[in-house]
């Protein structure tokens, strides 16, 4: 990964109220006064002293509810904390607004969100509509039930097996076709098949049940299940099969939003709290060392 540089955009943003019909909650707004960072937002949004923040709280340690509450303003998590420090730096209240995930690109094309924060892989295929400040790197980690995975020592002992995968998931779908075709076609074995899941929650069943040998999911998320959420039941096969920067989608229309948003998180690295989150959240070893857009600096 590349050091970091400083980008100067030109756009201006029209940031509206948060609401929209979703539901949403806020940190509170520290003083902009005297703030560079705060004066390199677009007028209307530094006008209107709010970031509307695409977030979706169902992915553990990224951004969940805590066990035995519904209330979204109760979430928690790296991305929630993140998203809330980048506020802070930047003078600015942050929303969070919940939508369905399909809904989050679209809707930074029409105003209604700002930014997504909510573990969003920057993807080639994406950035024809959205840049991305990247803020960590995932990996898909294969993995099984602790009882059954026996028998795959290595990631590529799963060459063969069917792979249970989200359907909706184009980043973890594209690294298992390239580690079928680059390893296990490479040594002569058979291909993976790939088991398309509505979500993690499915996946998971369709390997309690039997109907897929193994899953794939990000490693962030997985490890917690493993040594959180569900101790004991699932085991981790291997190292992550691939590497995919994770960014802060903001619309490519929106070039002093982005440069921003990249100042605030470089701001929150040399002072050591993008460290200190990612301590918190058991994700030091994800971290970026430096701010990248689309997955590579840009100077």
């Amino acid at each position: 990964m590349r050091k970091s540089a400083m980008w100067v955009g030109a756009a201006v943003v029209v940031a509206l109220l948060a609401g929209c019909g979703s539901d949403a909650d806020e940190s509170a707004a520290p003083s902009s006064s005297d703030n560079p960072l705060n004066a390199m937002l677009p007028d209307a949004i530094r006008a209107s002293g709010r970031l509307n923040v695409g977030n979706s709280p169902v992915y553990p340690p990224m951004s969940y509810l805590p066990e035995g509450t519904e209330d979204k303003e109760k979430r928690q998590g790296f991305d929630v904390d993140l998203a809330r420090a980048i506020g802070d730096k930047l003078g600015v209240k942050v929303t969070l607004v919940t939508q369905e995930y399909e809904q989050y690109i679209p809707s930074l094309a029409t105003g209604r969100i700002d930014l997504v924060h909510s573990a969003m892989q920057d993807l080639e295929s994406r950035r024809e509509t959205v840049d991305f400040v990247d803020y960590y790197t995932t990996g898909p980690q294969l993995f099984g039930l602790a009882d059954k995975v026996g028998g795959f020592s290595t990631e590529a002992d799963v060459c063969g097996q069917k792979v249970a995968v989200d359907s909706g998931d184009t980043g973890y779908r594209n690294a298992l076709s390239e580690f079928s075709k680059n390893v296990c076609a490479a040594a002569g074995k058979p291909a993976i098949q790939e088991l398309t899941t509505n979500g993690t929650a499915d996946a998971l069943l369709q390997l309690e049940q039997g109907r897929a040998d193994v899953g794939i999911r990000g490693a962030e998320s997985i490890r917690y299940v493993v040594n959180e959420q569900s101790p004991g039941k699932y085991a981790l096969i291997g190292k992550p099969i691939a590497e995919i920067p994770v960014g802060i989608a903001v619309s490519k229309k929106q070039n002093e939003l982005r440069d921003a948003v990249a100042a605030a998180l470089k701001a929150l690295m040399e002072d050591g709290s993008y460290a200190k989150l990612g301590e918190k959240w058991g994700l030091s070893d994800i971290l970026r060392p430096a701010v990248t857009i689309n997955g590579q600096s840009a100077g």
